[in-house]
């Protein structure tokens, strides 16, 4: 905690001072004179939250794993088990499950219909949902991740190329922020190999320019390109682990079933115990002589059984299983558990995976901000990559939803819905949005509103031929 007081105290006067009026170099400055190494260092960095969170992801690195095998004199050594677990994995899937587990759900709240189908186009064509699912179980494992957007050149057009970055893909991150939480800068490093060399890279990212930074034999060389989307096309995502607190009663299950493997391990050969005068006359594997002889009533033979697991360690056990998930609010989502609840209502589902709503809530405060700017990065994106709809895509406005991860039992919405809209408590509008059963609902209640004309036309047309012929 005292460390992280300190980072926070030295990122809060460095970018105080960035911002301050008369400073001496700015960005910009640092970059023309190719002083990358002081740009980088002004940026914050969280590298410790990060290796500690993959050292914890990844189960070959946990410390059951360190365990010393046990040395006898004379003997070989005994090697201790190291049973690691992927609780980390686990828990950090169902997090992704709750929040993202069906794609996110787009409407046009003002704009063009043309414009707004091309930014849906445009998604697909990215694969967006899919790198988005890479952002947050990314930053579920390693603390962070990011959304990248890279501008080239392609055959005299203009190109962008969409990619994931993480500590696990070989990127670090840098991130500089003003004391209100806007984004100045977003720096992406990584290595590129170049015939038998390899050279360390910096892609620092603002919303007047891009840079591309590479360290040769005699410093720091810096490109500079003119941003045109006029924002940081890069979405930095920064969440707690998603195992954060339970640490150590991992630790404590994973020592604790190691443990346990060891005793069976010992006792798998069976033992016995028995008098001097028994031991001599046990039989010889070479023998097929099959009784042993007892030669006096002190004369003893029997196994040893191995120690039977304790009411107390039983309950340990269960404990570290049930608190590991309740601490990280993580639901209980066993095969056996599912089955059970294959008879419930979507509202009684909820009711009973209430913990992983209620992380989902949590996780919305961090995501529903992050999609909300990647949106906006998106459409200024799209108006270099399609000039001509740059027009249309100016007036395109879009929100979101976060889709249930569980789908609702859609015949009894539809219900809801149809009986709310007769008895006059919902507009059509209103009616064909919330069926979500068409791509275009201005196209559907147009067509609506026509049937129903015609159907009234038709009507009165054979009420009047019925008066005629009266």
């Amino acid at each position: 905690m005292f460390v992280d007081s300190i980072i926070q105290i030295k990122t809060y006067f460095r970018n105080l001072t960035l911002n301050a009026l008369g400073v001496e170099r700015s960005i910009f400055e640092r970059l023309e004179d190719n002083d990358v190494d002081s740009v980088v260092n002004m940026m914050e960095q969280h590298d410790f939250d990060v290796d500690n969170a993959i050292s914890e992801y990844n189960p070959q690195t946990h410390k059951v794993m360190s365990r010393e095998d046990k040395w006898v004199k004379g003997e070989k050594p005994y090697r201790t088990e190291k049973l690691a677990r992927t609780r980390q994995r686990y828990i950090n899937e169902v997090e992704l499950f709750f929040l993202l587990g069906n794609p996110i759900m787009w409407k046009k709240t003002e704009g063009d219909d043309e414009a707004f189908e091309l930014y849906k186009k445009y998604l697909k064509d990215i694969y967006f949902n899919t790198k988005l699912r890479q952002c947050k179980r990314l930053a579920g494992a390693e603390t962070e991740s990011g959304f990248v957007f890279n501008f080239s050149q392609k055959n005299g057009k203009m190109h962008v190329d969409v990619y994931v970055a993480a500590r696990s893909k070989g990127h670090k991150m840098r991130e500089l922020f003003d004391q209100y939480g806007n984004m100045l800068a977003f720096a992406v490093g990584y290595s590129l190999k170049r015939e038998s060399k390899t050279i360390e890279c910096w892609d620092i990212l603002t919303s007047v320019f891009n840079y591309h930074c590479e360290r040769g034999g005699f410093g720091w060389k810096v490109y500079k390109y003119p941003n045109p989307t006029g924002k940081i096309n890069g979405i930095y995502f920064r969440q707690p682990k998603a195992w954060d607190g339970a640490e150590p009663r991992m630790e404590r299950e994973e020592m604790l079933d190691s443990k346990i493997g060891d005793t069976n391990n010992y006792f798998a050969d069976p033992i016995a115990a028995a008098t001097a005068d028994v031991i001599q006359s046990i039989p010889k594997r070479n023998k097929p002589g099959k009784l042993i002889q007892l030669t006096g009533k002190n004369s003893r033979f029997e196994y040893i059984n191995p120690p039977q697991n304790s009411e107390i360690r039983k309950a340990e056990k269960e404990d570290l299983a049930q608190s590991i998930l309740f601490d990280t609010f993580t639901p209980d989502m066993s095969p056996e558990l599912m089955k059970a609840m294959s008879t419930l209502t979507s509202v009684g589902i909820k009711r009973a995976l209430v913990l992983g709503y209620i992380k989902r809530a949590n996780r919305m405060e961090i995501y529903e901000e992050l999609v909300g700017r990647l949106s906006h990065v998106i459409i200024a994106v799209m108006k270099e990559l399609y000039p001509e709809m740059r027009s249309k895509l100016d007036k395109l406005e879009v929100e979101f939803d976060f889709a249930e991860p569980f789908e609702d039992d859609k015949k009894d919405k539809w219900k809801v819905i149809a009986e709310l809209y007769n008895q006059g408590v919902l507009s059509l509008e209103t009616a064909v949005q919330m069926l979500a059963l068409t791509d275009a609902p201005a196209e559907e209640i147009e067509k609506i509103r026509k049937d129903a004309e015609d159907k009234v036309a038709l009507a009165a047309k054979v009420k009047g031929n019925e008066n005629t012929t009266s």
